[in-house]
């Protein structure tokens, strides 16, 4: 029963720090385009969190599951694993991926225990983080190809339309986080009611107090985007994660917005885009997993 309690207090304050940091990553570009108010687009990230968490976070449970032995010790490592790297990312001001990071614990626990998680979900993952990027940036690059040549008829009847698509990619965004993310944190540490009330405690407390993380930068600092550029971006990005959802595959939320933006940003002839903290985020991909994947065998 302690080692319970520990798992859910310790995926409680993972909930916190996954929330907080994230907040930006989908409604950022709101915020920072003056669409919404600060208090308006963090109550849209916390209602996408919630009801995503809540309608299909289920969808994880076999990779929870599969990837780490159900032991409230291990579970409560790999989270404290993570919450640390976490925590020393952000004082050494690095962009980490706390998706990444949890993962790539849980599979290195698993090796340290002798036991090889499932092949076809490991494949299924690595393919899927591969695939994600260069889906993303193609996806984001031809569309945006597109709505450059229209010319519409109507600007300001245009740019409301976009505004208010912006706010709905910007919630399906928060969506895909809560049911993808938080939504393999909860079946970790095993789901039920208690489990869900503090993750919701911790959604609320990490979107209000922690969101000014630098995972900021995605949505405000690394490309000042146009509307029609946000929309497909967020809408994008968030199919993607959407997709792994649907496959029961944990994936970063950054790392699809993050090829998304640079797959905006080519389509503009390299004239809108900041490669060095794209580049300082991709090499961060790399590093969380393989950092998570050697403390969690270290366990």
């Amino acid at each position: 029963m302690q080692l319970f309690l520990v798992a859910v207090l310790l995926g409680g304050i993972l909930t916190i720090l996954v929330s907080g940091n994230n907040l930006s990553v989908s409604v950022g570009t709101l915020i920072g385009a003056k669409i919404v108010r600060r208090s308006t687009g963090i109550l849209i990230g916390i209602i996408g969190y919630i009801t995503g968490l809540i309608i299909e976070g289920d969808r994880l449970r076999y990779a929870a599951t599969s990837l780490l032995p159900h032991s409230f010790y291990y579970v409560s490592m790999a989270l404290l694993i993570s919450i640390i790297a976490f925590i020393l990312a952000t004082v050494l001001r690095s962009p980490l991926s706390l998706t990444m990071v949890l993962v790539g614990t849980v599979i290195g626990i698993s090796i340290h225990l002798g036991r090889i998680p499932e092949e076809n979900l490991l494949l299924l993952i690595v393919i899927m983080w591969v695939a994600s990027p260069i889906m993303s940036i193609a996806i984001s690059y031809f569309f945006n190809k597109s709505m450059v040549k229209r010319n519409p008829r109507n600007i300001w009847k245009t740019a409301t339309t976009l505004k208010w698509l912006l706010v709905g990619a910007a919630f399906f965004t928060s969506f895909t986080l809560g049911a993808n993310t938080l939504g393999f944190i909860l079946n970790l540490v095993g789901g039920g009611t208690l489990v869900t009330a503090v993750m919701v405690v911790g959604i609320v407390i990490g979107s209000i107090f922690f969101s000014e993380g630098a995972i900021r930068r995605v949505g405000e600092e690394m490309y000042s985007m146009r509307y029609s550029s946000a929309v497909v971006s967020l809408l994008g990005s968030a199919a993607l994660v959407e997709a792994a959802t649907i496959l029961g595959i944990p994936l970063s939320n950054s790392q699809t917005l993050s090829a998304s933006v640079v797959g905006s940003g080519l389509s503009y002839k390299f004239k809108a885009i900041n490669f060095r903290p794209f580049l300082l985020i991709v090499e961060t991909w790399v590093i969380s997993t393989f950092i998570g994947l050697f403390l969690g065998y270290l366990v």
